[in-house]
């Protein structure tokens, strides 16, 4: 296809697919369906009790040794908490393993039944209400079959310079999630500072050569 194509393409997907649901999106990059989590299902309360348990369980400890964070970037607190949340789910009958590639989602569990979970797991300093952007999916590469969408939010407060407390959690399922797609060309300051003057001296060099 054309390149003018492409960008125009680029551009209109952004403005057309403001609104999409997340299992629309899951279903169609990946090829597999996303499932809500059902509280009155004895399996899926099961699961979400587990989870609550285990985050409830990692909070307490926070507290009652004052644990604390430390990290430059909310993103290395994130996977701080991540860390510790992991070994508190080991604690039950819940088998989590983290998927190391950049990417949605952070996880996968797999509970007793057999069941599959699709966990994503995040930390903010924001209020729950704030607009920010915070959740972001480019592919369904490591997703590899029918599951559970959920994410847990660990809400944290900078106590000291770069020491975050963890003060709340939220679990969320992704089934009733909306996004949308922001389109964007991009450059870093590389580009701009050093490949644009890489690019006028060969085009400076093109000139004088046919001169």
């Amino acid at each position: 296809m054309d390149k003018a194509l492409l960008i125009q393409s680029a551009v209109k997907a952004s403005e057309v697919l403001r609104k999409v649901s997340f299992p629309e999106l899951v279903e169609a990059t990946s090829g597999y369906m996303v499932f809500f989590l059902d509280r009155a299902d004895s399996k899926d309360n099961e699961l979400y009790e587990k989870l609550a348990t285990a985050a409830n369980s990692l909070l307490k400890i926070c507290h009652k040794t004052r644990r604390r964070f430390q990290g430059n970037r909310i993103n290395e607190v994130g996977i701080a908490i991540e860390e510790e949340f992991v070994q508190e789910l080991r604690k039950t009958d819940l088998s989590p393993r983290l998927l190391i590639e950049k990417g949605y989602p952070d996880m996968e569990l797999d509970d007793r039944h057999g069941r599959k979970t699709y966990l994503e797991s995040k930390a903010t300093s924001k209020q729950w209400d704030d607009t920010f952007r915070s959740f972001y999916y480019s592919n369904g590469k490591k997703i590899t079959t029918n599951a559970r969408h959920l994410l847990i939010g660990w809400k944290i407060e900078e106590e000291n310079d770069k020491y975050w407390k963890l003060v709340d959690w939220k679990l969320v399922d992704l089934f009733y999630l909306n996004v949308g797609l922001k389109s964007e060309f991009n450059a870093s300051n590389k580009d701009i500072y050093i490949g644009t003057q890489q690019e006028e001296q060969k085009a400076t060099q093109s000139v004088l050569s046919t001169a």
